[in-house]
């Protein structure tokens, strides 16, 4: 018996879905190694964030706006 034959377009799009799926996991890979936290760790992180206050909603001017401001004079 022959093996299946795939059309060029089966095998194309499966080639594409592994590539995807190895860069992933690859940047996956990397980001754990270079933040050096594990999962448990990550959620040690999440508790140890200090709570923000409420978001102010609309404009308002802020530090980082000023200073851009200030770069942007003639």
């Amino acid at each position: 018996m022959k093996p299946e034959q795939k059309s060029p377009e089966q095998a194309a799009k499966q080639r594409r879905t592994f590539l995807l799926g190895a860069t992933l996991g690859s940047a996956g890979a990397v980001a754990a190694v270079l933040t050096g936290s594990g999962a448990g760790e990550a959620l040690n992180v999440a508790a140890a964030v200090p709570k923000v206050k409420a978001k102010v909603k609309g404009y308002h001017e802020t530090d980082h706006i000023r200073q851009y401001y200030e770069t942007t004079r003639i």
